[in-house]
């Protein structure tokens, strides 16, 4: 008889229930670092910080005048001087190897500066650093386009909810 009574309690409770579709809350992709692929980069300022370093002193060495402009959003990190030229140089620095990322403005640079322009790649900055030049990066490599879009979108409901009508 208990099994009955359980059976018809359970009955009334779900009569009660309204089916809605779940409400998201959040979501989140845990990795372990390892499953990180070698081409991705990852920001990490004493890379960079080493990666500077060494073309600073690469450009002192062939008797250029270095200077760190990276903190000026110029689409270049140096502008570099000397034996009768300017460089705008864009340091990509890598902990080992794999490729590297343009930003939109720092492409839209390379497109402006053409000759004038080089991207310096540091690989290997930890341990043992290599130095790889490209000049003119626009008229000499085809980039492969990434495009992230973030939106945020505000539904009408929430916000008429806290706007004021102008009159």
């Amino acid at each position: 008889m208990a099994v009955r009574e359980e059976l018809a309690q359970r009955i009334r409770l779900e009569a009660k229930l309204t089916l809605k579709p779940p409400e998201v809350i959040g979501v989140a992709a845990v990795l372990p670092l390892e499953a990180q692929s070698p081409d991705e980069m990852v920001e990490n300022e004493e890379i960079e910080r080493l990666g500077m370093l060494f073309v600073m002193e690469y450009e002192r060495r062939n008797g250029r005048v270095p200077v760190d402009v990276s903190s000026e959003n110029l689409g270049f990190d140096v502008r570099s001087e000397g034996g009768g030229e300017v460089r705008y140089i864009e340091v990509k620095t890598r902990a080992e190897r794999g490729g590297v990322v343009l930003t939109p403005n720092e492409w839209i640079a390379a497109r402006r500066f053409r000759g004038k322009y080089w991207i310096y790649i540091v690989v290997n900055a930890t341990s043992n650093p290599e130095l790889y030049v490209i000049r003119d990066p626009a008229s000499r490599i085809t980039p492969l386009e990434e495009v992230e879009v973030v939106r945020y979108l505000l539904p009408e409901e929430a916000w008429k909810r806290v706007a004021e009508r102008a009159s």
